[in-house]
């Protein structure tokens, strides 16, 4: 069983339509859209926790969800 997924990227005009599998991981994800590995996958940009990079995304999220692919960004210093 597969999951069609919709991945906006941050500063990009369209977003990108992918297909997962179980086991699949935000970095699978990146690589496979040929996307930078230092950008984090997130369900809400702007208060969403990101997901881990080696996290499965394949149970936490649903056929058809968009995520927002986000450079990260210090806080404080």
């Amino acid at each position: 069983m597969d999951k069609h997924i919709v991945v906006k990227v941050a500063g990009a005009a369209e977003p990108q339509e992918a297909t997962i599998h179980p086991g699949t991981t935000c970095r699978d994800l990146l690589d496979a859209l040929g996307l930078a590995r230092n950008l984090l996958l997130t369900q809400d940009p702007a208060a969403g926790t990101p997901f881990g990079a080696d996290e499965s995304l394949f149970d936490k999220v649903a056929d058809g969800q968009k995520l927002y692919a986000v450079p990260p960004m210090e806080v404080g210093k």
